[in-house]
């Protein structure tokens, strides 16, 4: 019983330092805009999602079918930059 005390009070506590968008209460599904998040629920995020995907397994490919060093380090190095940009935001 204690500790459900101590969780339940830890969680209010928790909550109180917690920004107002993060607070489930406080999210308003007619703006839902506003929400940090609300980017990853876009039509054409999920499409870039998939983009990477794409090119994520064609790097394991590659790097299974070539299991040298250079290749791996290049390969994971450019995959990762190049994820970076077709996710990015910025216009």
């Amino acid at each position: 019983m204690l500790t459900n005390y101590l969780t339940f009070y830890g969680q209010l506590i928790a909550a109180a330092f917690m920004p107002g968008w993060y607070q489930k209460e406080f999210i308003d599904t007619k703006h839902a805009t506003h929400h940090a998040h609300y980017r990853r629920t876009t039509e054409k995020y999920r499409g870039r999602r998939k983009i990477v995907r794409t090119l994520w397994t064609g790097t394991g490919i590659l790097v299974l079918a070539f299991p040298t060093p250079p290749i791996m380090v290049g390969a994971l190095l450019f995959s990762t930059c190049l994820s970076f940009a077709i996710l990015d935001e910025t216009e």
